[in-house]
């Protein structure tokens, strides 16, 4: 057994060393508020639990480390602690006597406490709880997004909550080049003309660019390293929103490989539990899971809540390098057009996610045959989007138009024409522009 003490003194020495690799320059759009609160914390004293969520891979931990080295350099090291939970675990520690051992070493005024993975600390939302009710400190919690399920409501009330979701093209595209791009879409949602720009990098952002993993590896390695990240997210953090047992947890992947390919989103909840040979409430139950777990989004059927339980989501991949990675290890040529446009598609989808939680709106589709893909409801006005390398006619948003009341429609394929009502825009223009 690992003396507390001990310990403290040790880690106290070594986490600057242990940070030091996740320490990148590049700053993601959510580090700017983050030292926000750190200074407000430093100054005026304010002190705060912040929880950080997001899908594996996201960045979070060198979100952790950037923070850890930006608060050292405005107050004494050790008073900012860094605990990784899952090596606590594996020292059989104690997240609140490690802390109470930290406290009587150092006997710091103030102190910023960093917890990576909290997921691993049993009763994780209790503690934090109580180390939030002594507002003695600043702490920074990251989690798996499927954690919201299991946090109590008491923290829920208490701490703020930040998701850290993959990266769009512009912050991918400042991170890789250190350009910034303007922001075109809330142009484009008005159906207003933009600057036609081609940028080379936004064919390998379809592919596996909204992963950081991207801007410091090659194309296949990224794939490996997803490829073996997912092993951990469906054995590890799938459990956290419902209890699986071994054999459906198998079944998983099966579900995830099924999904990924380019005609996936057909597949009915009905089809996938006769494909993968379990119980429709169990595939209801999964893809909830991974979409808890931020691995995909469940796009719903355009109008009412009754209508909606009716018939199957589509189901987009939120996370789409995860996508290109099982199907890159399927064999699948991803710049084959059909592959590369249902990569495309998934992208778009994630894009109206954000646009729809940031203008508190809504992303369904409409389930008619020959309907265009999305509908996005902003506000008092609902937009129309198709997505496709070979759209080049307006019927199908038309008629989705005309079935859902809509006074917008977007295609977005090969075609630039901005008219009054339907507006045609290249797909790497609608990419570049968030």
């Amino acid at each position: 057994m690992v003396h507390l003490d001990d310990y403290i003194v040790e880690h106290l020495l070594t986490q600057h060393s242990l940070l030091q690799p996740y320490n990148k320059p590049e700053k993601r759009n959510l580090y700017r508020w983050l030292i926000s609160r750190v200074d407000s914390y430093i100054e005026r004293g304010r002190s705060d639990t912040i929880l950080l969520l997001g899908v594996r891979g996201v960045g979070k931990t060198t979100l952790l480390a950037q923070l850890y080295f930006y608060a050292t350099s405005k107050m004494p090291q050790n008073h900012v602690l860094y605990l990784s939970l899952d090596r606590l675990q594996a020292f059989g520690l104690n997240l609140l006597e490690v802390l109470e051992a930290y406290k009587r070493i150092v006997k710091p005024e103030k102190a910023i406490i960093l917890l990576d993975e909290v997921q691993y600390e049993e009763k994780w939302d209790l503690k934090l709880k109580l180390l939030h009710d002594e507002k003695r400190f600043l702490v920074v919690a990251t989690g798996s997004s499927a954690i919201k399920l299991k946090e109590s409501p008491d923290l829920a009330r208490r701490a703020l909550h930040r998701e850290l979701f993959p990266m769009t093209f512009r912050e991918y595209h400042r991170l890789k080049t250190g350009d910034s791009l303007p922001e075109l879409m809330p142009k484009i949602l008005e159906l207003e003309e933009v600057p036609l720009a081609v940028l080379d990098d936004v064919v390998e952002y379809v592919k596996i660019g909204s992963m950081p993993l991207s801007l410091e590896m090659g194309e296949w390695e990224v794939y490996e390293r997803l490829v073996t990240m997912l092993d951990r997210v469906i054995y590890r953090d799938l459990r956290e929103v419902y209890d699986f047992d071994a054999e459906t947890l198998d079944k998983a992947f099966n579900l995830l490989y099924l999904l990924a390919n380019p005609k996936g989103e057909r597949f009915s909840y009905e089809k996938l539990s006769k494909t993968l040979g379990l119980a429709k409430g169990t595939i209801i139950k999964l893809v909830d899971a991974l979409e808890k777990a931020g691995i995909v989004q469940k796009i719903q059927v355009y109008g009412s809540i009754s209508k909606a339980t009716r018939k199957s989501p589509k189901v987009k991949f939120l996370t789409v390098p995860i996508k290109s990675a099982l199907l890159y290890k399927a064999g699948v040529n991803l710049n084959r057009e059909d592959v590369f446009a249902s990569l495309l598609e998934d992208v778009i989808a994630f894009y109206l996610y954000l646009i729809a939680r940031e203008r508190n709106g809504r992303l369904s589709y409409e389930p008619s045959k020959g309907a265009a893909d999305f509908v996005l409801e902003l506000e008092n006005e609902k937009i129309v989007v198709e997505v496709g390398l070979g759209k080049e006619k307006k019927g199908q948003v038309e008629r989705t138009m005309e079935r859902v009341g809509a006074k917008k429609g977007i295609v977005v394929g090969r075609k630039y024409e901005v008219g009054d009502r339907i507006a045609f825009y290249p797909w790497q223009l609608f990419v570049s522009a968030l």
